[in-house]
């Protein structure tokens, strides 16, 4: 809001209007001894300031090439933001009092949020820009007038690169009413333009603006709402600067106006063939020289992942705890933390044995909207630091997915990696026949009875060719049925059933399925559990043998040596205990030995038993 008053002096009416950007005026009339009376727009806004502020906030843009627009901003970017010179984001978009604001290369966004609360309103430099920011009638977004700050403090931030000596300080000082010019009675450039802000004993006063720059402003996609309501009246004449860049001489001027200010470069031409014109950098500048605004969020307050992360010990990339997915859940803090213009959110989480969990996720991968209903993902860390070095240790020869039924998380190693099934396949091939058959509206005669039983709690060969060759119809019997349950990681084989290749991942899936009753019939889904429960003793290798006492165990084993001669073992299943169900697939391959490949199968097998149970 702005506040007017009058002073009256000998000879002189001196109207001013403050201005709220750190008591600056507005000097809107004189009149001199003489009776020579001066109106103008802004022309002493910035006067009386003789603040100078040094850059010290270290913002590397390197840390800002992965980062997007946010939804909140998107649209009103795609009306305005993308050709008016915005340029790219260079912060997330973050709360902060009554409201969410997002930097960028040139200028800010802010959206205020739906319910102002005025109590958390306080007199900052942020709260001023939001009071004179330019709002259009499409959208609630305002745009930031960062120049002003930036004129206001007096910002020593280098304008044209680090190789330039012109400052913000001699751009305020270019805004004077002493400097306005009157129209030219002759020119000898007709397309040079005068811009009128006020007069000066009768005569119009203002500043020109060149036929290439005025070119530049009157496109539609640069001022969609016209130059004038889009970035005000010009403050400032062309000012020239010559700087070195790269090695190169470059001819510039700048010239401001009231809401933002251009460069122009005589020795770059644009795509028009005129010379090079952007905005100044006033997001980068404004950083530099004032520090983050404060960011607001609440402690208890809920944000997801979305995407691939990690979570750090610290608020810095150095020294990752954890490695997680889209969607992962965590419970904000309270603080938060700038750290070389990357925002931190101090952030914890549960485990199964641990109920806080306490570390730093970057807020350029987290979100506050709340995806849809679906299970956590995260890497084996999350679980356990040591079962992820022992895997680490091991490489791609092994692959882990675990999924926690009561908390809805999946921990994986090398998920999605390839492994010899062996016979583990005989799970998908029971499958399989059983989808079969209900197609024909049938239940297994005894024949098929026995097949299935030796071919899973013996693990007999014979019975596993007779149904997978002669029963569903081989590989695309198989690969068909996968397709149908919308399963992805399993290439059967047609010459040998046993070297077919499978995900850790799409056996966990399969399972799933099979265990939360989305496949099958109940009549036939309790029946092959039932045989998983009843494997041979000499079967039961990794998930059965190092299972909670008193859990049930579904399971199935598979081993097999490879053209290499190395061994492949694996072990999958489904184990319960109390309330506790967690679904487990555990792929090794290329052991020396036997022994090695159920040693590596037993010793993830009975961690995850001991973290889970």
């Amino acid at each position: 809001m702005l506040l007017a008053f009058v002073v009256i002096m000998t000879g002189t009416i001196v109207i001013y209007i403050r201005f709220p950007l750190n008591d600056s005026l507005y000097r809107l009339s004189n009149t001199s001894a003489a009776g020579k009376t001066i109106v103008s727009q802004n022309a002493d806004l910035w006067s009386n300031d003789v603040q100078v502020t040094a850059p010290t906030m270290a913002f590397s843009l390197q840390n800002t090439q992965n980062l997007t627009i946010s939804p909140l901003f998107s649209q009103y970017y795609q009306n305005y933001g993308a050709a008016s010179g915005l340029g790219s984001p260079i912060t997330v978009a973050f709360p902060v009092a009554n409201g969410w604001v997002q930097f960028f290369t040139s200028d800010a966004l802010f959206l205020p949020a739906a319910t102002q609360n005025r109590a958390s309103t306080s007199n900052t430099m942020l709260t001023e820009l939001i009071e004179n920011g330019t709002k259009t009638a499409h959208s609630n977004v305002i745009r930031l007038p960062l120049l002003q700050a930036l004129l206001t403090v007096g910002s020593q931030a280098h304008i044209a690169g680090d190789n330039s000596t012109f400052s913000y300080v001699d751009l305020r000082k270019a805004v004077s009413a002493n400097l306005l010019q009157q129209p030219k009675k002759t020119t000898t450039n007709k397309e040079e333009q005068f811009i009128k802000t006020g007069t000066s004993a009768g005569n119009d006063v203002g500043h020109f603006i060149s036929a290439s720059l005025w070119s530049y402003l009157n496109r539609p996609e640069v001022a969609p709402d016209g130059w004038q309501t889009d970035f005000g009246l010009p403050l400032t004449e062309a000012l020239p600067l010559t700087v070195v860049q790269d090695g190169a001489v470059h001819h510039l001027e700048i010239q401001a106006f009231t809401r933002n200010a251009f460069l122009l470069d005589k020795d770059v031409s644009g795509p028009d063939g005129q010379p090079a014109i952007q905005p100044l950098n006033t997001g980068i500048d404004y950083l530099r020289t004032l520090g983050m605004p404060t960011v607001k969020v609440s402690s208890g307050q809920l944000i997801w992942s979305q995407n691939d992360t990690a979570i750090y010990s610290e608020a810095s990339p150095d020294h990752a705890l954890a490695h997680i997915a889209k969607n992962f859940q965590f419970t904000l803090l309270g603080d938060t933390k700038w750290n070389t213009g990357v925002l931190w959110y101090h952030v914890q989480w549960s485990t199964p044995k641990k109920a806080s969990n306490q570390g730093w996720v970057s807020a350029a991968d987290m979100t506050l909207s709340a995806p849809g209903k679906g299970p956590e993902w995260a890497s084996i860390d999350l679980l356990s630091n040591d079962l992820a070095s022992y895997l680490s240790g091991i490489g791609p020869r092994a692959g882990v997915v675990i999924y926690d039924e009561a908390h809805q998380r999946y921990y994986t190693y090398n998920n999605t990696n390839q492994f010899i099934t062996a016979s583990s396949v005989k799970v998908p091939i029971m499958l399989t026949f059983f989808d079969m058959i209900e197609q024909q509206g049938r239940d297994p005669d005894d024949n098929e009875m026995n097949l299935l039983t030796t071919m899973i709690e013996n693990s007999n060969n014979d019975s596993t060719s007779e149904l997978y060759y002669n029963h569903i119809g081989g590989a695309a019997g198989m690969a068909a049925y996968f397709q149908k349950i919308g399963v992805a990681g399993l290439n059967p084989s047609a010459d040998a059933w046993g070297y077919s290749q499978i995900s850790p991942q799409a056996m966990v899936d399969l399972l799933t399925l099979l265990h939360d009753g989305k496949i099958l019939t109940a009549s036939h889904r309790a029946t092959a559990i039932n045989l998983m429960e009843n494997v041979e003793s000499d079967q039961q290798v990794g998930v059965g043998d190092t299972a909670p006492g008193g859990a049930t165990v579904a399971m199935k084993d598979g081993w097999v040596t490879g053209d290499d001669d190395l061994w492949a073992m694996n072990s999958s299943g489904i184990v319960t205990t109390g309330k506790t169900t967690y679904i487990i697939s555990v792929y090794t391959q290329e052991n020396q030995s036997l022994d090695d490949g159920q040693a590596i199968v037993r010793k993830v097998c009975s961690t995850v038993a001991s973290l889970l149970s």
